[in-house]
């Protein structure tokens, strides 16, 4: 099995595309997202396409298949040269072949495009996987938490990377 992917930006007018793969992945794993599959099931054309009018989403593609999706977000609540990343999901066959990296360093494309200096998001704190490949990818806890929204008996702990500084030190070498 090859495992050549491509990532790039949704377009509004694949909403329906969106809706389905975030379902999937709500689907095969509940417990990773701080949403549920009846919540978002529920929504309308005109609710997924509201949430592309707010957000950016990248998907991973392999052979004519998805096999991965995340969203990056300039959230109002956060400070203006911070982006948001959230979301992340690849398929299982698709786990550790670099999938997950490639549509982190596309959201990280898409904030620095954005005037973002600093990529931030929230996981739960039961899931290793996910926590350590965010730091070899250079994020760090921030000593933040809070209840996972979706299972308040479990916690979240927030992660930033400054993807400015790390360019900056490149280029300092």
């Amino acid at each position: 099995m090859t495992h050549r992917f491509e990532i790039r930006t949704l377009e509004k007018g694949e909403w329906a595309l969106l809706r389905d793969l975030r379902l999937l992945a709500l689907d095969h794993d509940p417990a990773a997202f701080d949403s549920t599959i009846a919540r978002e099931g529920a929504f309308t054309e005109s609710g997924w396409l509201a949430r592309m009018d707010t957000t950016t989403w990248f998907v991973a593609e392999a052979r004519r298949t998805h096999i991965g999706l995340v969203c990056g977000a300039d959230l109002s609540a956060d400070p203006p040269d911070e982006r948001h990343l959230m979301s992340l999901w690849v398929a299982p066959p698709w786990r550790r072949y670099g999938v997950a990296r490639g549509l982190i360093t596309a959201v990280t494309a898409w904030a620095a495009r954005d005037a973002g200096r600093f990529l931030s998001l929230w996981v739960a704190d039961d899931n290793a996987p996910a926590i350590a490949l965010f730091e070899r990818l250079g994020f760090e806890r921030t000593g933040w938490e809070q209840p996972f929204p979706s299972d308040p008996t479990r916690r979240e702990v927030r992660m930033v990377r400054d993807f400015a500084r790390e360019t900056a030190d490149e280029g300092l070498g």
